[in-house]
């Protein structure tokens, strides 16, 4: 669950995730497709993940720890993931969502 604090710092970067994007469609005429938009935002979620919620200890077992800190991270990162593809994708950003290209 994300606290009030994170998700005001998720509205934040969303903020700054659109305004960056739209300053590569105005001022440089680059319109980044669906794909490179995802990408870059899973990247994003996955490090405020780590940060918001850290990683487990490895335990005894290193491979068993290891696959609990990868689903943890990427758990975590999948819902900042959601919260930020709304945040970028949503009203104020439409014509910026209509640019981008879906196919």
């Amino acid at each position: 669950m994300l606290s009030p604090e994170q998700l005001f710092l998720l509205g934040i970067v969303a903020s700054v995730i659109v305004q960056g994007l739209r300053l590569l469609s105005e001022r440089f005429g680059f319109v980044p497709n669906k794909i490179v938009i995802s990408v870059a935002l899973m990247l994003i979620a996955g490090g405020l993940g780590f940060a918001f919620f850290g990683a487990p200890e490895l335990g005894a077992d290193p491979v068993a720890g290891a696959v609990n800190i990868a689903v943890s991270i990427a758990g975590s990162a999948l819902l900042i993931y959601n919260v930020l593809l709304d945040k970028v994708l949503m009203p104020p950003a439409s014509k910026l969502a209509a640019a981008i290209k879906f196919n």
